[in-house]
Formats: structure tokens, C-alpha cells, sequence
């Protein structure tokens, strides 16, 4: 799940068959060690987690999400997908080491913030609460937890995946590793994702802070979870503020 804490913004969608909130179970957190029982008990034995700020974020790929592209088509949408990845390889191979292939360019491109069909889950529940709990605002949030049937055949093209389903990266990145990072693509971007089997954690925002500051004492902060000099002085900012 490498990725920068999103904001929530853009087009929301409702799935075409069912209310959003109707088909998944919601499970409300009374504190950090409350999520971590429940988290770790085989009622999550095999799921991915995703961690979002806002609990009425809705599973939507970014891309699918953006006002720009609300009224495309879906092949329109993957030519501007498409575009969007050649560009970001162009100006990012030399960054790169070594020959990636189109699916390691889509997951590096997610996971540093370019807007795609994939959408960032980890195996780790404790990243997920993090990215749930790190946003200040005053809204409740929310950790997903869900067991994808199926994985994606990597050796295919991502944009000719034609159902819903987890993606195992390479752990070429930094972040891929720290974040123990899994995905998720969506061939339809524009309609939010749930299911009979999907969970939500709900956490209150008073609860926040205290949650947050019993992450950073477990060793999860921006240092560990975006190695590199960037993480290293935003989680030294955070120590010495009133943040954490």
C-alpha cells in the first residue's frame, strides 16, 4: 500500500447493483489494541487490508474517481491510462534500475501517486490503521479487510484484466516492502467495489491521536513506512509537533 494519504476528493460512485454500505459487515473500533484483536482473530484469517481516512470513502480507484474522467468510456479511459503510465515511464526511468515490465511500472506509478485502475491494500493490518489514523480531520475512519478470491495472471496485460482481483508486486521498491504492499485492479474504475465478504473497521475520530501515538511507539511512522530522507524528516516534524 504505498501511497501518500488521500484526501477523499473527486467523484464518488455508487455500485451499480447494490446500495454501498448494504453487502459488507461493519464493525465499529474502541481502541488500538481493540483493532488489534480483532484484526489478528481468523475472522481477517487471508485478507488484505486498506486503511482510508473517512469511513464513507467509497473503494474506487483514483483514476476512476477524478471529474475529468467521469464521463469516459471505459476503453476512452484506459487510452488516458495508458497515456498517463508511458509518460510517467519516459520521465521517471531514470529513477529506475533495471528492466520493469508494464505491471511493475502500473504499481510503481500507484504507489507515487499517478492516478490508476489499481487501488493499495497491505497484508499488514497495523499500515492499514496507519493510513487510516494519520489524517487530522474530525471524520470517522475506516479499515477495509477483504479475501479476493482470485489473483491477477501478471503475465497478461493489466488493462485486458476483465474482473476485479488482487495483484502480488515484486518487491522492487522500498515502499512495496516496508508497506507490505498488495493491490487490487479494477476493470471498471468508476464503480465502487464491495462485497458479501468485505469488512469495515470503523474508528471514531477522538480516537485518532491516541491510536496514531500507539502506531509510532510500534515503530509504524512515516520513516519506517516511506523509507528515504523524506520520511525520515516528516516523522522527526511529527515527534516534535504536536501531531503525534
Amino acid at each position: 500500500m504505498v501511497r501518500k494519504p488521500e484526501q477523499g476528493s473527486g467523484v464518488q460512485v455508487q455500485s451499480r447493483w447494490h446500495p454501498y454500505s448494504v453487502l459488507m459487515k461493519s464493525i465499529p473500533i474502541s481502541s488500538f489494541s481493540d483493532f488489534v484483536e480483532k484484526a489478528c482473530s481468523p475472522l481477517c484469517d487471508r485478507r488484505i487490508f486498506r486503511g482510508v481516512s473517512d469511513k464513507k470513502h467509497q473503494l474506487i480507484p483514483v483514476i476512476g474517481r477524478l471529474q475529468k474522467f467521469a464521463k469516459h468510456s471505459l476503453p476512452r479511459l484506459a487510452t488516458e491510462e495508458r497515456a498517463l503510465l508511458k509518460k510517467f515511464r519516459l520521465e521517471g526511468a531514470r529513477y529506475v534500475n533495471g528492466n520493469l515490465d508494464t505491471w511493475e511500472w502500473l504499481v510503481l506509478a500507484r504507489h507515487h501517486g499517478l492516478p490508476t485502475r489499481l487501488l493499495d491494500w497491505t497484508r499488514n493490518p497495523l499500515v492499514s490503521l496507519y493510513f487510516a489514523v494519520v489524517d487530522c480531520t474530525e471524520t470517522a475512519a475506516a479499515v477495509y479487510a477483504e479475501d479476493f478470491n482470485t489473483t491477477a495472471n501478471t503475465t497478461t496485460d493489466p488493462f485486458n484484466i476483465n474482473a476485479v482481483c488482487k495483484v502480488i508486486p515484486s518487491h522492487r521498491a522500498d515502499r512495496v516492502a516496508a508497506q507490505a504492499s498488495v493491490l487490487s485492479i479494477h476493470p471498471n474504475p468508476h464503480v465502487a467495489y464491495t462485497s458479501k465478504s468485505l469488512i469495515r473497521f470503523t474508528i471514531r475520530p477522538k480516537l485518532k491521536q491516541v491510536i496514531r501515538k500507539s502506531l509510532q511507539r510500534c515503530g509504524y511512522h512515516q520513516a519506517s513506512l516511506f523509507p528515504g530522507l523524506d520520511g525520515i524528516a516528516a516523522n522527526i516534524s511529527a515527534v516534535h509537533s504536536d501531531y503525534v
